[in-house]
């Protein structure tokens, strides 16, 4: 008889995580505490960490925020920028750039370096502590936050990855029609706020990405479980998630994920390779049964 081929690998703790998280980010827009979602998914690399200390540092970074409400919008976004950028030198981590821990907010508090989209959150939630408001912006070749300028009526741009310096809206329309050439979208459409879940749904697949990079399918797979508690119809993910279980021998569970996509999602580019593993899942379990 052949090892049990039916264990399912991930933890019963991460599925439980996962679970939570669904319930959390699946809320109401105004109701998603995107700092708390943030840290759910930083357990998928590090369980331990000590979220009440990254909450405090988040306070913390706020209270020397504060103390601008009655200012000028961009002077209390420049407070944010003088107390994130220059007195604690949160920057992009460019050396070590596809790390998972780069995708978690509470690395990026402990170390004050990550990816664009996990310094943005940074912002986000300094400045929502301190009464100013930020929205991210997933611009396809860097993750932004913007903010509205009450006086001049203008939304202005600022790149957390490089010390949240501000980017004129004009050149950036300019860089997002030079890389469609043409075609595609309106080039502006990439300049608006995306939701927190949308936020959330990137991280997560940055950090199902580094993941796989490393050769963590098990970390890769519960990304995967966080990204399908976060939208449960995507059929790329169970594709993802398949081949993961694959990878980790769990072949019952790839051959249920697997056929799902391949029944569900008629003309994909890759449905033959995709009906190739499945044969060789069904192989291997029909092994393991021997």
């Amino acid at each position: 008889m052949g090892e049990d081929v039916t264990q399912r690998l991930v933890k019963d703790h991460d599925l439980a995580l996962a679970r939570q998280f669904g319930a959390l980010a699946r809320g109401s827009e105004h109701a998603i505490r995107l700092d708390l979602c943030c840290f759910l998914i930083g357990r998928v690399v590090e369980p331990e960490f000590n979220q009440l200390a990254a909450l405090v540092r988040l306070e913390e970074l706020a209270s020397e925020v504060r103390g601008f409400e009655e200012a000028t919008a961009e002077a209390q976004v420049e407070r944010l920028r003088q107390v994130l950028f220059n007195d604690y030198q949160f920057r992009g981590d460019t050396a070590t750039y596809y790390e998972p821990a780069n995708c978690c907010l509470h690395s990026a508090l402990e170390t004050g370096q990550g990816m664009p989209i996990t310094l943005a959150v940074v912002m986000i939630e300094v400045a929502r502590r301190a009464g100013l408001e930020l929205h991210g912006v997933g611009a396809p070749f860097h993750f932004l936050v913007k903010y509205l300028d009450p006086e001049s009526e203008r939304e202005r741009f600022l790149d957390p990855f490089h010390a949240g310096r501000e980017i004129d809206r004009e050149a950036l329309s300019e860089r997002l029609r030079a890389t469609n050439r043409g075609a595609g979208p309106n080039p502006d459409s990439f300049l608006a706020s995306v939701t927190k879940r949308q936020i959330l749904q990137r991280i997560l697949t940055n950090l199902k990405g580094a993941a796989v990079r490393k050769r963590d399918y098990l970390a890769g797979i519960t990304a995967t479980d966080f990204l399908l508690a976060l939208t449960p119809w995507s059929l790329e993910d169970r594709r993802d998630r398949g081949l993961l279980c694959y990878q980790t021998g769990q072949y019952i569970e790839a051959l249920d994920d697997l056929q799902q996509y391949h029944e569900h999602s008629t003309g994909a580019p890759d449905a033959d390779r995709v009906a190739d593993f499945i044969e060789r899942v069904r192989t291997r379990i029909a092994e393991g049964s021997n």
